[in-house]
């Protein structure tokens, strides 16, 4: 199927498998929504890109992805039953082996297995995650040109990380399983300590909201972001200089951090990408060595 041959407005009816083995929202309005805003909106980023999807689920997303000109998928998803369910969905409509992979494990483990890529997908995992900031340096280590995050967001106000029960709000019980909801002051603050910009969805402008299931984009409970990730903009020779600084300038007696802040502001980055890009400078030569790069470093 073609991408002029779809009806984006009612994508997933066309792909009615997706609806089957859905394990969440499994509302065909709330899918077709959530494609409209996630994957079609973005069709120009996905273009010809290597795309990562985090959490990938049964698939859906990925495929979506690949429908609207992405030209490889590498999907991640902890539960063995939603690996297999997406390889079978996309054996069932006729994708082409060599333009997908879906790995089961950890995301933290195997993200960076199948890259580089050029558009990670963040849908619906990143509030059930408690460190925010560890998913967004491993993101930024990838190198992408752009994310796309589709989250909960905490209401509180200011920066604030909410840790909350799953299903309905308040504090957790001890012993509990926990979610981590960002608020959207504090979502903001880690995507720009990147040096990344972006730019929300309009959910209660687009008229999406109106759809049965969709009361939490309505009331931006829940939000999508694009994410652009200027590291592209910076010229190799200044990374490569800025990182070496920090290399050649830190020292035992103080932590990497200061040296980074310090460096960043001579070179006029952001003090988190070029601990991002120092990070994997150390990784890489940790390899080299012969040894396992730990991710407790400073």
């Amino acid at each position: 199927m073609h991408d002029h041959d779809l009806d984006h407005d009612h994508f997933f009816a066309s792909f009615p498998r997706f609806l089957d083995s859905s394990e969440t929202g499994p509302w065909l309005e709330r899918l077709n929504a959530r494609y409209l805003a996630c994957i079609h909106a973005n069709r120009e980023l996905l273009a010809g890109a290597r795309v990562l999807d985090l959490a990938s689920h049964d698939g859906r997303f990925a495929f979506a992805a690949l429908q609207n000109g992405a030209a490889h998928v590498v999907g991640i998803d902890v539960k063995e039953r939603l690996v297999r369910a997406a390889g079978e969905h996309f054996e069932a409509y006729g994708v082409a082996p060599d333009r997908y992979r879906f790995l089961l494990g950890d995301m933290f483990d195997c993200m960076d297995r199948e890259g580089p890529f050029d558009v990670v997908l963040c849908f619906g995992i990143l509030y059930h995650i408690t460190d925010h900031m560890r998913l967004f340096t491993d993101i930024a280590a990838l190198d992408p040109r752009a994310i796309v995050v589709d989250t909960n967001l905490s209401p509180m106000e200011g920066s604030v990380l909410e840790v909350r029960r799953p299903i309905s709000a308040g504090p957790p019980p001890p012993g509990s399983q926990l979610e981590c909801h960002p608020s959207k002051t504090a979502l903001e603050a880690m995507l720009s300590s990147f040096g990344w910009t972006y730019d929300y969805f309009d959910w209660p402008g687009s008229g999406l909201t109106e759809w049965p299931h969709m009361r939490d984009y309505k009331v931006e409970q829940r939000v999508t972001v694009t994410v652009t990730c200027p590291e592209h903009a910076v010229a190799p020779d200044v990374r490569r200089r800025a990182v070496e600084t920090v290399l050649e300038e830190q020292s035992d007696d103080d932590p990497q951090f200061i040296t980074v802040t310090t460096v960043a502001a001579k070179f006029d980055l952001t003090p988190q990408a070029l601990r991002t890009w120092v990070r994997q400078t150390e990784r890489a030569r940790w390899r080299e060595a012969g040894f396992t790069a730990s991710r407790d470093r400073a």
